[in-house]
This record gives structure tokens, sequence and C-alpha cells, in this order.
């Protein structure tokens, strides 16, 4: 059902209300995962009823569903939120509490936590009512018991753990295999852990055996052989044996990617190889990898692009770029107040009509045309026009929509 004529003005004013949305998304993306809101560290009077936790979330006026790569809503609008599908399945809620459903639209698992996670590697992470996480399986049958405080999502067959305020690691059949003696730590990646332990940072494997440890104040992934740190208010890059392959002399530096990292130094921008060498001068503004072999620099308030070489494949003429995807980026120009399609040569897909775009995912990207938030495809044609009052992207050829009803 299309929304009403009367609708028109929240689609005028589209651009304040998604910025809006995404500022408040963004603000709770930083809280802990699991956080209890609805406590209070004053202790109530005893006369007080106060409403059972499941109460915390309101029932939501207009209800979520999900649409199909045509626009064909194949799931209905019953759910107060939902999260994207993974492996099958999505997150959905239904008053204050979280369960999941499959692509046809059937409740696999009923809703019944009070908080849940997408599945991954055929497991999802769940909150029970009783403040304990632990994992379940597609059946919706605890393969890992609700016994944990706080636990992450496994990553390379590792699940960060806390203790207090130690930090360790389970597998999946839920024993610890890493200690929780850490006062901070960070999910794996490439079989390597950034850890602090008795005030230094170090590098661990999934065993728990330190790789490195290092007197720096900060150390973070390894990317391309090299890791990053922090050491006295600068940056640096060290191997993974612990000798300083760059020195700590950068005012703020990015990881490196095939081959090449960002740095400042006189406050201006630069790329560095991993000899130190300079392949792109420090006297850029911004810089920042794009995806796909593309660095996204800016100077002068123009944005361009550069490939693993050096060179400019997309001078610096645009007011501002995203990062590539699937062979494609999105480019602004203040002057129309709108955004076009770029590929990563350069070539105009289009020229600036969209008020606002977010990046292609399953061949699709969100843009705002007139009458609301529809999807287009990669040469910018209208393919789902503006039918609900909010959508998310494609996963799994499925996209959640907001509907709209009397």
């Amino acid at each position: 059902m299309n929304p009403p004529k009367d609708l028109a003005v929240i689609y005028g004013s589209v651009k304040f209300y998604l910025l809006g949305t995404l500022f408040l998304l963004l603000l709770g993306a930083c809280k802990p995962d699991a956080q209890d809101q609805s406590q209070d560290s004053s202790v109530p009077p005893t006369n007080v009823s106060l409403p059972s936790v499941e109460e915390d979330f309101a029932e939501e006026r207009f209800k979520w569903g999900f649409i199909e790569p045509s626009g064909r809503l194949v799931i209905p609008d019953f759910y107060d939120e939902v999260r994207a599908f993974q492996e099958g399945l999505a997150v959905v809620r239904q008053k204050g509490r979280w369960g999941y459903i499959n692509k046809r639209g059937k409740t696999l698992i009923p809703t019944q936590f009070r908080g849940a996670w997408s599945f991954s590697n055929g497991m999802a992470r769940v909150l029970t009512f009783d403040e304990k996480m632990g994992f379940i399986n597609a059946k919706g049958d605890f393969v890992i018991p609700a016994d944990w405080e706080e636990v992450t999502d496994f990553q390379e067959n590792r699940a960060r753990i806390r203790l207090k305020d130690r930090f360790g690691f389970i597998n999946k059949a839920g024993q610890v295999v890493v200690e929780p003696i850490y006062s901070a730590a960070t999910p794996f990646k490439d079989g390597v852990a950034c850890v602090q332990y008795t005030g230094k940072y170090g590098l661990i494997d999934t065993t728990g055996k330190f790789l490195l440890q290092v007197d720096v104040d900060r150390i973070y992934h390894p990317s391309d052989g090299l890791a990053r740190i922090k050491k006295a208010g600068k940056f640096g890059f060290i191997d993974l044996e612990g000798k300083t392959r760059l020195q700590p002399e950068y005012l703020a530096a990015t990881d490196f990617h095939n081959g090449l990292a960002a740095v400042v130094t006189n406050d201006a921008y630069g790329l560095v190889d991993q000899a130190g060498a300079w392949i792109l001068p420090a006297e850029y503004d911004q810089l920042f990898y794009g995806g796909e072999g593309r660095w996204i620099a800016s100077k002068e308030g123009k944005f361009g692009a550069v490939d693993r070489n050096g060179q400019f494949v997309i001078p610096c003429q645009y007011d501002e770029m995203y990062g590539f995807s699937s062979g494609l980026s999105f480019y602004y120009s203040s002057g129309e107040d709108m955004w076009g399609i770029i590929d990563s040569t350069g070539r105009k897909i289009t020229q600036p009509r969209f008020p606002l775009v977010w990046p292609f995912q399953e061949n699709l990207a969100r843009a705002v045309v007139q009458g609301g938030i529809g999807y287009i495809n990669r040469k910018g044609a209208i393919v789902i026009p503006p039918a609900h009052l909010e959508v998310r992207e494609f996963s799994e050829q499925r996209a959640a929509v907001q509907v709209y009803r009397r």
C-alpha cells in the first residue's frame, strides 16, 4: 500500500530525517551489545510496580516485513523490528521478544529471547531474560549454554568472553581455550588477536600464545604483514617479529592495503609503501582506502581516486565520493546538490540526480527519488519505486521494509 499524500512533507525533507536517523543509529551502535538500559543505580521504592523487562520495547504502529528484488512483499509486515537475513534466517522482534524466521516468513525459532543476533557458521548468539548469553543452532537448541555475562560472535572459531573485568576466548564447544586474563582484547582476524596484558600490548594466536609483546600505547591488527602501533602519540609499523619497519613518526596512519598505507605528516595526508617511500606526496586533506584497489583522496575540497601505483584514475574534481563496491562508487555535485554513479575507471554511469544514496548490495542500491526511497540498479534506473515508510539494503535476496497501513 502506498503512503498517503499527507506524507509528502516527510519525503520532501527526507534528507534531514535520514541523516537524523543515521545519527541516532550510530549513537546506539556505540553502546555495548547487550546493555540493560532499564536498570538504574538507585534502588526504587518497594511500593512501585516496575514494568517487566520485555516491556522496554514499545509496539510499533507500522510493522516490518521483507520484499524480494522484484519489489513484491513476500514476508508480511508482522514485526516491530527486524534484522537482515544471514544463512537463511532473520532476527525479528515482536514487542520485547526476539526470534528467527526463514525466507518464506515461517517462524523457526519463536520470539523468546531478550536479545538475538544474526547466524554465522550455523550458530547465533542470544541473550536470555536472566541476563546471560549463549549460542543456539538453527533449531533453537542451545549448543553453548547461556552462562556468560558477555560474549561476542564467533570469528575464526573463537568468541571473546568477559569475566568481571578480564577478557578471554572460548571455542565452538563452549570450552575456554584462552583464559580471561587480559584487560583488553579484540576479536581474532587472520589468526591473531590484539591484547593488553600487564600494561603491555601484544598479539596472541588462537591458543593464547604470545606472538609478540611490545611497550606501546596501542597495537592494531596486522594487515599486509605489518601491525600499526601508536607510541608517544605518533604512529608507525612493526612486523610480526616485533621489529620496527616504519618508525612511529606519523601524526596519523591507516593500515596497509595492497602494500600502501595513508599517513599524516605536516598536517597533510600521503601514501607510503612498506619501505616508507612516498608513493603519493603528503599534500592531501583526506585520504582513505576506498576498496577494490582504490584510495579516495581529497585536495582543496575536491575528491578523486588513486590506484595502487599512486596514479590518479579519477582526478580530484568531485565534492564528495563514496568507496567502491562491485566496481561502482557515488560522486556528489554541490552545484546540483545531487549524487551520481561512477565506475572505478572514472566513467560516469549517471549524471548527478539522486538527493541521497547508499552503497550497492546485491547489485541494488537505495536512493532517494521522487516520492521517497526506492532501489536503483547499476545503470541508475529505478527498479523498485518508493512504496514504504523505510527500506533497508538487500541481503540474501530479501530487504526489510516498514509498511504503511491506515
